[in-house]
């Protein structure tokens, strides 16, 4: 079984191809505002492993939270690959894949995302859920009462957390117990609103 793993939720980007659970090609780099040009020219190199694009059997894309944009450009590319070629996608949560060791384990596990503006999104799982128990934005770690963590933010050197080992088996217990995702529920998932302020008043009303 063929897959295709995109995660663009962060700076810290992947593109993965999977072939009978190992990884055939793997790109893992840090994106400074270019998700788009790094994930689109990352691609072109995976598309050589692969004689036909449309063999893939599903591509699993993380849908956040993290970056604004950054999740955007990530679903986008998946959501026209997959409609091109009539392949199946699979959309996750990053918190689950940060958390999925644990969940696995039932262990209480506090997954830590930045979000930018000097923001981190975070979710508690406890007992082995796969929906968080509680979730939050932070801009202090302080404010969590809690040492029990795993997030990208939190590992020294910026090594990559979400690396390919999580990211199978996360696909693989989600399209297992969810199923594919469908091309209308591959949306973002935000931790936090756009910065979007009001339009200015293009004139003022004269009165005569």
């Amino acid at each position: 079984m063929k897959q295709i793993i995109v995660d663009t939720s962060t700076s810290k980007s992947s593109l993965i191809l999977i072939n009978n659970d190992n990884p055939v090609y793997e790109k893992f780099w840090e994106s400074k505002n270019n998700h788009s040009k790094d994930l689109y020219e990352n691609f072109l190199i995976l598309r050589k492993e692969i004689e036909n694009i449309g063999d893939v059997d599903y591509i699993t894309v993380l849908l956040g939270p993290g970056g604004f944009n950054s999740i955007r450009v990530g679903i986008s590319f998946v959501l026209g690959i997959a409609s091109s070629y009539n392949i199946n996608i699979l959309g996750i949560p990053s918190h689950f894949v940060q958390a999925i060791n644990s969940i696995m384990k039932k262990q209480e596990i506090i997954s830590v995302i930045p979000c930018g503006k000097n923001k981190w999104s975070w979710a508690k799982f406890a007992s082995g859920s796969f929906e968080p128990e509680k979730v939050g934005l932070i801009s202090d770690f302080s404010d969590l009462d809690s040492n029990k963590f795993n997030g990208e933010i939190l590992i020294e050197g910026k090594e990559i957390t979400r690396d390919y080992k999580k990211l199978i088996l996360s696909s693989e217990v989600m399209k297992k117990n969810k199923g594919f995702t469908k091309p209308a529920d591959v949306v973002p998932i935000y931790a936090k609103g756009p910065s979007i302020s009001k339009p200015k008043v293009p004139y003022k009303k004269l009165n005569i």
